[in-house]
């Protein structure tokens, strides 16, 4: 009884009886004020197996959210390092005009460095 809720608006706790009020509580939806009671109380009568189900499939719906909280996955996700370039033709055109002209200003700096000596 220490895990169900507390109704704010009545201060009425819920207590239920038997796994099908709970339910039938559950069934209506989250806008019933005791939807979590109800939960709760079928969390606490749950076999190992229904727990460690409900468990993976909270896990698996924080993957598709992105809201990863295992440190070890996150450890692992921090290591690997991959370099993904989605550039379009004329951008990779302007990266590579930019590499020309930039060596062309090297060479020119020489050219001049070696005119300058002699």
């Amino acid at each position: 009884m220490s895990k169900q809720q507390k109704d704010t608006a009545s201060g009425y706790t819920p207590t239920f009886t038997s796994s099908g009020s709970a339910l039938r509580t559950l069934r209506t939806g989250k806008s019933n004020p005791n939807w979590q009671a109800a939960a709760e109380f079928l969390l606490e009568r749950a076999a190992p197996d229904v727990r460690l189900l409900v468990e993976a499939a909270t896990q698996i719906q924080m993957e598709k959210d992105g809201l990863k909280t295992d440190r070890r996955e996150l450890a692992v996700r921090k290591k690997s390092f991959s370099l993904n370039l989605n550039l379009g033709w004329l951008q990779w055109l302007l990266i590579a005009a930019a590499g020309v002209g930039f060596i062309a200003l090297l060479a020119w700096i020489a050219q001049n460095a070696t005119l300058r000596a002699c």
